[in-house]
């Protein structure tokens, strides 16, 4: 794996924009980076709304590595947005993996487990708040029914809660979605009963800040109306304003152990659990931290900053977004991304890998092919130009990026719903930058591959109704409408460089007889005889076309009446091989005359095919005047 021998270490999280899983990243690429393994980490944006086409396009690139090629793999599963997903990638866990596996945040049969003791951690902050601030009325806001961290963060409010003797009524605990979209749901259950409570303890801070933003809508301030606080003590809760009171776990510092317990395994199959210490981070929301505090000023001016360059990236990233969308053809999307890669801080390698694939019409885009291709490279900051680097997907990268270095590649999916399109691959110059996505990004690539695909099928369909439109299915030649339109270019062409040309006309003898005692699907085989006949005496810049029922054109450049005597030496012929191969009861026949010289001012195409099927007609009488047939 990565081409250059070492031993590589995986980290399967999702919902990549988070602060948990950046922090999760940095810490295990430092560590992997000091111990000397690789480190791939699998990700993605999560799900969107309830669309499981989306889910499913998303989860792929779990599927993507060979788990079997892994020394050790992190798991991150309390990170997962998509239940299927992570079910996937246990089953896969259980059924195929050998090597040491390290569960964070969750326990994992089987797996060492790195863990927050939640009962401490969060009957620490609530005796906080009964002790130091002397609230009895507390409801706690918990996360999804059945997650593991949510009933425990339950299961310490209650007995903190009973050990003091505080009531806990049915209106003063909610199940919310360990993200920002329940926050009014709460209010309205924590007030059905017409009294707010003293405090509200989330079990993490994003709920913590949805909370206080209901709360201020309702005209209630805190913490001089309600105390909330939260869980995990992410950055954004420090910013917040009221900063957020939390439990801080050093998420960067768990993945460090994390890389170190991999190691430590390596030739020892037991496993083991181990309890991190969470610290309580006592800020603004609920009474015990000034608004002037200096590490508060300190990341809120920091917060500025970033607010500032999301905005510019932001920017940046629609314009691009804009350039792509006149994008046709997969070459041309390398020189918009050379223009605005660099604003993607400290990469160091980017990748656009797709199926090897992705532009077969037949093909059912699911899934990663065991072929890849890298189709966009920037190593080294340095973009590659347009190149196709082929290589077995369990490798992840290409040969021609290998390294001897520890390498540490985030892998995030392109796709369009539940179509696979391939996968981005970044590597950081620096630790601290690994598992950095950005969505808008990302997009923008999803969107342009789809857009490509999309009007390469019109493009293919399109020619495929323009065929329909000038081609004569029967014959393979072209119809009326093609001879005309082809032709008279043909035409107007030796007549601007004083050229020669030579029209001919054909018309098969006896159609109607065969038709009518033999059948019309003999009659049908009749005219393909002749088409064949007219395909086999093609010379270059040939137009040829049945133009309706018996009647056909031929149009070609030639050089004398030589050229157009051998033509139709070539075209008898090939007629007679058909009737004595064919051993039809009937044979096959055509009459022509043909026009041919330079083009003058006062010709036309019309004109020479008139003169051409004057000629024709007089050669048909006699042909059927000498088989002794009835002229038809």
């Amino acid at each position: 794996m990565f081409h250059n021998n070492r031993k590589t270490i995986a980290i399967f999280s999702c919902n990549s924009h988070g602060e948990y899983q950046r922090e999760i990243c940095t810490g295990a690429a430092i560590q992997a980076e000091k111990l000397g393994y690789n480190l791939a980490i699998f990700t993605c944006y999560g799900n969107y709304g309830q669309s499981t086409l989306y889910a499913q396009g998303e989860k792929d690139i779990f599927s993507l590595p060979d788990y079997d090629e892994f020394s050790g793999i992190i798991v991150a599963g309390d990170s997962f947005s998509i239940d299927e997903a992570i079910g996937n990638v246990l089953e896969t866990l259980r059924e195929k993996v050998k090597c040491p596996i390290v569960s964070l945040q969750q326990r994992m049969a089987g797996a060492n487990n790195l863990l927050v003791d939640n009962m401490i951690s969060m009957g620490g902050m609530i005796r906080h708040l009964i002790e130091c601030h002397g609230v009895k009325d507390i409801a706690f806001m918990t996360g999804r029914k059945g997650h593991p961290d949510a009933e425990e963060r339950l299961v310490a409010f209650y007995q903190i809660m009973e050990e003091y003797h505080l009531p806990v009524s049915e209106h003063r605990v909610y199940y919310g979605d360990f993200w920002k979209n329940e926050g009014k749901a709460a209010c309205d259950w924590f007030m059905e009963e017409g009294k707010c409570p003293d405090a509200i303890v989330c079990a993490n801070d994003y709920m913590a800040m949805a909370v206080i933003d209901e709360l201020y809508k309702r005209n209630l301030s805190v913490p001089q109306d309600v105390i909330v606080t939260g869980y995990d003590g992410i950055k954004s809760g420090m910013i917040y304003s009221p900063s957020v009171t939390t439990v801080r776990v050093d998420f960067t510092d768990m993945a460090k152990k994390a890389v170190t317990l991999i190691d430590k395994h390596q030739n020892d199959p037991s496993v083991e659990d181990i309890y991190v210490t969470a610290e309580l981070k006592a800020r603004e929301s609920c009474g015990c931290l000034a608004d002037n505090h200096s590490s508060i000023v300190y990341y809120r001016c920091m917060n500025h900053d970033n607010i500032v360059n999301h905005d510019n990236l932001e920017m940046q990233f629609c314009f691009m977004n804009i350039r792509l969308g006149r994008v046709e053809k997969i070459e041309e999307i390398n020189p918009i991304i050379q223009m605005y890669i660099y604003n993607i801080e400290g990469f160091k390698n980017y990748l656009i890998c797709l199926r090897d694939d992705i532009m077969m019409d037949d093909k059912n885009p699911h899934g990663y092919t065991d072929q890849m291709e890298a189709r966009i490279v920037f190593h080294n900051r340095e973009n590659r130009g347009n190149v196709s680097y082929e290589f077995d997907r369990r490798q992840l990268i290409p040969k021609e990026l290998a390294s001897d270095e520890p390498q540490c590649y985030v892998f995030s999916p392109l796709h369009f719903q539940d179509e696979c399109y391939g996968y981005e691959a970044y590597a950081y110059e620096s630790p601290e930058n690994a598992g950095k996505l950005y969505m808008r990004w990302s997009m923008a690539i999803d969107d342009v591959i789809m857009n490509i695909l999309v009007k390469s099928k019109m493009k293919r369909a399109i020619d495929e109704l323009e065929i329909m439109y000038i081609q004569d299915v029967m014959t393979g030649l072209f119809n009326r409408r093609g001879f005309e339109k082809y032709a008279r270019i043909q035409f107007m062409n030796a007549r601007a460089r004083d050229s020669v040309v030579c029209v001919i006309g054909i018309d098969m003898d006896g159609l109607k007889p065969i038709n009518d005692i033999y059948g019309h699907h003999e009659g049908d085989s009749a005219l393909r005889a002749v088409g064949y006949a007219i395909q086999e005496a093609a010379i270059s810049g040939q137009i040829g076309a049945r133009i309706g029922g018996d009647e056909f054109e031929v149009l070609f450049p030639c050089q004398d009446e030589e050229d157009v005597k051998n033509w139709v030496r070539v075209f008898e012929r090939s007629l007679a091989n058909y009737n004595k191969k064919s051993h039809k009861p009937y044979e096959v026949y055509a009459s022509l005359g043909y026009k041919m010289g330079i083009p003058g001012a006062g010709d036309t195409l019309e004109s020479y095919m008139r003169e051409s099927d004057d000629i024709m007609y007089h050669n048909k009488v006699a042909n059927k005047m000498k088989r002794n047939q009835t002229l038809r």
